[in-house]
């Protein structure tokens, strides 16, 4: 029996995850065996970054040849090859490398799963984004601890005999269930939309310092708590574990957390836990407290950043995807640039110095948030309509 292109969605998200959380499960063995260096992380890290943004950045013009359920059926089994290699890889070069095609694979598949997700969503007349982003969460969850296990206990590589279950599963959903869309391969010419670009700097800002914690927080969890504790090194995935399940569940009950206080409030609170939880891990307390402080990360980064998208879509109704489109150019500065930066940090002084300075980058967001609703109080509700 097929499923429902609603619950296809759910499914494809919730595979994503998967392939990132076997990734990052199994991250720190596989640095250790390439012999990677803080500094030479970090460095990648922007690169797999920069390739990432590059793929999103040019899927507009994949979208005009072909449809998302041609490209979700071809990017998905690229995703779990791609991710395979990075755990088989055994010197820093093949280890760039890795990163950079696993990046921009994972790039492609955000874009149109996003793309194909939010068609479904219009179409069921259903409100169900947050979920989708829910179950990718959850996934990562997941599959981070089965993987890290398995990586301690066998081989890294192992972690993607578990990942290729849900991959199968989620190609036979997508093949029955995603209709094939008609694609758009001549558009006119928009009407050109007056921006106003300085605030929608600002939050482009704040959601480029969201998501670099977040991924500092996914990648470098597990070698934080790996150099903490190195005899619970099988362990390691549970930072990434409690990281996504609690940003997961975050996701799951965030769109009624935002219609209950409003954006303003729901952010300002989640980025004091997400600074909490950050000074918490720059100090390196021991392994239990440290993984209940990358909860508390999770917790607090997970709704921070479509938040801010819909913040930018309200404050140009007639150009929203030109002014979410400008927003995310503008986060993807610092999306590129910090790794490196944490990186140097991590190699000059400890692994502490990188979430200490996550901490600052994530309470410069919240200073931001702060200016940028002062500025336009008055143009937007305080609460968001039902």
């Amino acid at each position: 029996m097929a499923l429902s292109a609603r619950h296809t969605m759910l499914l494809t998200f919730a595979t994503f995850g998967a392939i990132v959380g076997t990734h990052v499960g199994a991250l720190p063995f596989v640095v250790r065996n390439s012999n990677v260096t803080a500094y030479e992380f970090g460095m990648v890290g922007s690169l797999g970054m920069l390739a990432n943004i590059t793929a999103m950045s040019i899927g507009g013009w994949v979208n005009r040849h072909f449809d998302h359920r041609s490209v979700l059926l071809v990017i998905l089994p690229l995703c779990f090859f791609a991710m395979l290699y990075t755990l088989v890889v055994q010197s820093l070069v093949s280890f760039g490398f890795s990163v950079i095609c696993l990046s921009f694979a994972l790039g492609t598949m955000d874009l149109f799963m996003n793309a194909e997700g939010s068609a479904v969503e219009h179409e069921s007349g259903t409100t169900i984004f947050s979920a989708y982003h829910g179950s990718a969460s959850l996934g990562i969850a997941l599959f981070a601890i089965i993987s890290s296990l398995v990586s301690a206990w066998l081989a890294p590589w192992f972690g993607a005999l578990f990942a290729v279950v849900p991959v199968v599963v989620t190609l036979a959903a997508i093949f029955q269930s995603i209709p094939k869309r008609a694609v758009e391969r001549h558009h006119a010419t928009p009407t050109r939309v007056l921006l106003p670009y300085r605030t929608l700097t600002f939050i482009g800002l704040a959601a480029g310092f969201n998501v670099t914690c977040e991924g500092a927080a996914t990648l470098w969890a597990g070698q934080l708590l790996v150099d903490i504790a190195p005899q619970l090194a099988a362990y390691s995935g549970l930072g990434v574990a409690f990281y996504g399940l609690c940003g997961g569940v975050m996701r799951l009950v965030g769109d009624r957390l935002r219609l209950r206080h409003g954006d303003e409030r729901i952010m300002i609170a989640s980025l004091s836990v997400a600074v909490t939880g950050f000074s918490i891990l720059s100090i390196a307390p021991g392994f239990a407290i440290s993984v209940l402080a990358f909860a508390g990360v999770g917790f607090g980064l997970a709704i921070v950043f479509p938040c801010l998208f819909s913040l930018a879509a309200k404050l140009v109704p007639e150009g929203r995807a030109a002014a979410m489109s400008y927003v995310a150019t503008i986060g993807g500065i610092p999306r590129v640039i910090l790794p490196f930066i944490l990186g140097w940090l991590a190699q000059m002084f400890s692994l502490g110095a990188v979430f200490a300075a996550c901490a600052v980058v994530a309470l410069a967001a919240a200073i931001i948030i702060v200016t940028t609703f002062a500025k336009i109080d008055g143009a937007l509700p305080l609460r968001n309509a039902p």
